[in-house]
């Protein structure tokens, strides 16, 4: 018996002998387990995840799981979104942690383990892209139509941002972009959506206070303005608007009005109830609506519409299935050729990386050329 075994008791080394063990490349450790008073414990799962979900979980002590009942579960983030699937494991697993130390007998090298559960599964982390559209959902239950329409309407759900950040399977910084990006503003702590309508009677009353105190487009005093808005929406509603269509200036006291906000706002309010209009007769109509010193160009439209020969359509991107090979089909059944600049904003939301955007043009279009210009057609028509 070589030295390295007599540091093991007897049955140990019997053991180590029977199964003809290269004992000198053995450690003079071995472990002792106790199986846990809770064993099996059904509340330990074991996750695999990468060192920036270390960091992560390191910086701010908490990765959170997010979806309702209906949904696949999420693990979220500050940042990204990984879907959550179990896999078995090749090998059975114990999950065990130390026993008081001083139960370990450190002199013939054992460690006392107690065993709190058995595993033959883990959670696996696959990047997936955030599901987004429930906000809008959730927010378009109880669109806000102005203070007198709201006290009579209080029966509707509203939504806080602890409800979004429960339900909806995206990140926090997902979830912050996506709201600005419906320009939802916050009421008495709830976050609402305005109603299209109400959104333009809000910049006719802003643009005719503009005439009546002979304001700058580039200066309009915040306070002042939202003031003089008291008979449509509370002060603080019209403030937050205000933002959403213009620019705050350094001081913070003034806003200028974004031409393209208002432009883009004013097309979809020709567009958004017609199944398509003539191009032309469309341009002549978007000129009359926006006033003449703010320009108007159909690059500000990207994502918004389909332009298909001479004729323009509204489409909502929330609309279009999460499901690229359908979105593609619907993008597709719409309008026969696309350029790449034209297909970008109605896919980007598809994919989590330029390389996965690539993939997905390869695998369901090909590509033509036509008038020196290069477009996507479908793979298989």
């Amino acid at each position: 018996m070589t030295d390295e075994i007599t540091h093991f008791p007897e049955n140990v080394q019997k053991l180590l002998a029977d199964a003809r063990l290269p004992t000198e490349q053995l450690k003079p450790v071995y472990y002792e387990l106790t199986i846990g008073e809770h064993f099996p414990d059904d509340s330990i799962r074991l996750m695999e995840v990468n060192s920036a979900l270390i960091e992560e979980l390191d910086k701010n002590q908490k990765l959170v799981i997010r979806g309702t009942h209906d949904d696949f579960a999420t693990l979220c983030t500050s940042d990204q979104v990984f879907e959550m699937k179990t896999a078995e494991t090749s090998n059975t697993l114990l999950l065990a942690s130390p026993l008081d130390s001083s139960l370990s007998n450190k002199e013939n090298g054992c460690v006392s383990l107690k065993v709190n559960t058995i595993l033959h599964s883990k959670y696996e982390l696959t990047p997936c892209i955030p599901k987004l559209r429930r906000i809008r959902q959730l927010l378009e239950e109880n669109l806000y139509r102005g203070r007198f329409d709201d006290d009579e309407n209080n029966l509707a759900r509203k939504v806080t941002m602890n409800d979004l950040k429960n339900e909806v399977q995206a990140s926090d910084q997902a979830i912050d972009a996506y709201l600005k990006k419906l320009n939802a503003i916050t009421v008495d702590g709830h976050l609402r959506l305005l109603d299209f309508d109400f959104r333009t009677k809000l910049i006719e009353y802003i643009i005719s206070l503009i005439s009546i105190h002979d304001w700058s487009k580039d200066d309009i005093p915040i306070d002042k303005c939202a003031s003089e808005m008291k008979e449509m929406c509370p002060k603080s509603v019209a403030k937050q608007f205000l933002e959403q269509i213009g620019t705050i200036s350094t001081e913070g006291n003034s806003i200028a009005l974004n031409s393209i906000t208002l432009s883009v706002h004013y097309a979809l309010d020709l567009l958004r109830n017609l199944e398509k209009m003539k191009l032309s007769e469309f341009m002549t109509c978007w000129r009359e609506c926006v006033p003449s010193e703010f320009p108007i160009d159909l690059e500000q439209l990207k994502g918004y519409v389909i332009l298909s020969e001479d004729t323009i359509a509204y489409i909502d991107m929330d609309t279009l299935s999460e499901k690229p090979d359908e979105r593609l089909k619907t993008l597709f059944t719409r309008k026969n050729l696309w350029t790449l600049s034209e297909l970008e904003p109605f896919l980007t939301s598809l994919t989590t990386s330029s390389a996965e955007f690539n993939s997905l043009l390869t695998m369901h279009t090909r590509s033509i050329m036509k008038d020196g210009q290069k477009h996507y057609v479908p793979k298989y028509s």
